[in-house]
């Protein structure tokens, strides 16, 4: 029996709770699902992609396809060089950038289009065949992904804008979307941006939101155009999705 004139021993106090992180690093999760809506639109084309390794013999087929990809590598090359970019240190998306951004989407969506639409019709027929893609698709998924990585590296040269600037840019107006409805301040995003945000709201919700008519694939092709150049590991707090 516990000795009533010794007090007892108080209990352990609650460990306190971790410090909220820092805002402004990395990747918000607005900005990972805006990138992945547009890797969601392109599931069926990954499927398809994939299945075209089992027909490498045909290879000779896929030319196009192949040579459309090296023309768009060599461009997105090609603008890097003559327009570096550095992120702005203030984090601040300027007008006119914002603006290109969108012309940039428009003008590349509009190339695309179609072969995006193919590639879900294509994709819901394979789901139905139980998964099976034959080499058909394949080629029409390899040989699309590079007419429109060649559309968008076209649109890029249009309005001078690098990839990675792109990329940036989008990011941070997505970022910037995904944060409209929080309390004022605590989200870490530069006012301007939010204030720019909420100027272009509709057009962010194409990129942002997916839907049938989603210009987020237009964003997420312009992720693995960078990623293929090593040009996304060069900007500050863009990792892939998911990491």
């Amino acid at each position: 029996m516990a000795d009533p004139q010794t007090p007892a021993t108080p209990p352990p106090a609650a460990p306190a709770p971790p410090p909220p992180p820092p805002p402004g690093k990395g990747m918000s999760t607005g900005a990972k699902v805006a990138i992945g809506c547009g890797i969601v639109a392109l599931l069926g084309l990954v499927i398809v992609v994939f299945g075209m390794m089992t027909c490498w013999r045909k290879a000779s087929e896929l030319g196009g396809g192949l040579e459309a990809q090296q023309e768009a590598s060599e461009r997105i090359d090609e603008l890097e060089r003559e327009h570096p970019f550095t992120p702005p240190q203030d984090g601040i998306v300027e007008d006119d950038r914002a603006a290109r951004f969108f012309d940039v989407t428009d003008d590349a969506w509009e190339q695309m289009r179609d072969w995006v639409e193919d590639m879900r019709d294509r994709g819901e027929s394979i789901e139905r065949r139980g998964g099976d893609a034959g080499f058909g698709d394949a080629m029409a998924g390899l040989q699309g992904l590079g007419r429109s990585r060649l559309a968008l590296a076209e649109a890029l040269a249009d309005h001078d804008m690098p990839v990675s600037e792109y990329i940036w840019t989008g990011m941070a107006l997505t970022q910037a979307y995904a944060s409209l409805d929080q309390p004022a301040g605590t989200s870490g995003i530069p006012q301007a941006n939010l204030d720019l945000a909420a100027e272009n709201r509709e057009r962010l919700a194409e990129i942002s939101e997916g839907g049938d008519d989603s210009r987020a694939v237009v964003l997420a092709i312009a992720w693995t155009l960078g990623a293929s150049e090593g040009v996304t590991n060069s900007i500050p707090g863009m990792q892939f999705p998911g990491n």
